[in-house]
């Protein structure tokens, strides 16, 4: 049987949580430091950025996320990835409820591509890569023959191979993030969760990557992606998740959700405006 991500009656935002006394990220199975959560307390009376979220993702299925910028994508995909813990309802993988997992049980379901990434340390290719298995590494962190396989794939798929022993701090925007993808691959989880994973790449290697993600979920993962290119999501969607008014506003398949009503709604654009969107 296929796992099953579900997000069910979910609440999602930056206030008091489910899992502990405060809100925040779940880092390394464990809440914010006490520093943290103080800081975080502040602001524990806001309202929160989704509400009434209902939604079931299976393996083997390409889930796209749209909506304008500031309606909850992100937020969205940082709660169904067990990051941020929903302020109401729950997220479960096969009935198990993510927040009880341990961090690497949930390595197994899980893969995050954040939208905002920083290259501080001159990590080669291969290392960066390499560091999506580290959840999965045997004894004291020993790479294994599976790990280096995977690593392996995975810049194979990502089309980096000339580009294996180079720092990542020499890399242009666009390897940067294929690197980041390829990272994501190498872990293995059933599910990807990529944010904006276009971003800083050109059509070629935008569509490449789209391309790529389809070909994973044709293997069996499934895959939840937030988008901003709505042409992109058409050709390439299984079903089309659009966020606005901090609820799912639609969802279906590209042909029922990207139509000139619902988008202009959504966005708050005029019909010309709408058409150049998605033709």
């Amino acid at each position: 049987m296929k796992a099953v991500l579900t997000l069910q009656n979910v609440s999602a935002g930056y206030s008091a949580s489910r899992y502990g006394a405060t809100s925040g990220f779940v880092r390394n199975g464990r809440h914010n430091s006490r520093k943290q959560n103080m800081a975080e307390k502040g602001n524990s009376r806001r309202q929160p950025v989704l509400h009434d979220i209902n939604l079931s993702v299976q393996a083997g299925e390409l889930v796209i996320i749209a909506g304008p910028n500031g309606s909850g994508k992100s937020t969205l995909l940082k709660t169904a990835a067990g990051l941020l813990a929903p302020l109401s309802g729950s997220v479960a993988i096969n009935g198990r409820e993510i927040g009880a997992m341990k961090l690497r049980e949930r390595s197994e379901y899980t893969a995050f591509l954040f939208q905002g990434r920083e290259s501080p340390w001159p990590f080669s290719v291969r290392e960066t890569i390499a560091q999506g298995r580290f959840s999965r590494m045997g004894w004291l962190g020993a790479e294994t023959k599976s790990d280096r396989e995977a690593v392996e794939a995975a810049l194979e798929k990502a089309d980096l191979l000339a580009l294996s022993d180079r720092p990542i701090t020499e890399l242009s925007g666009g390897e940067l993030q294929r690197v980041y993808i390829a990272r994501c691959i190498a872990q293995g989880a059933t599910f990807l969760l990529l944010d904006e994973p276009e971003n800083n790449l050109d059509p070629k290697y935008s569509y490449m990557a789209m391309t790529l993600l389809s070909e994973l979920v044709n293997e069996g993962r499934g895959a939840i992606v937030s988008l901003h290119d709505l042409r992109l999501a058409s050709r390439f969607a299984h079903r089309i998740i659009l966020i606005s008014g901090n609820t799912i506003s639609a969802s279906g398949s590209p042909a029922d959700v990207l139509t000139e009503e619902k988008l202009s709604r959504a966005y708050d654009l005029d019909g010309d405006l709408v058409r150049s969107l998605i033709l």
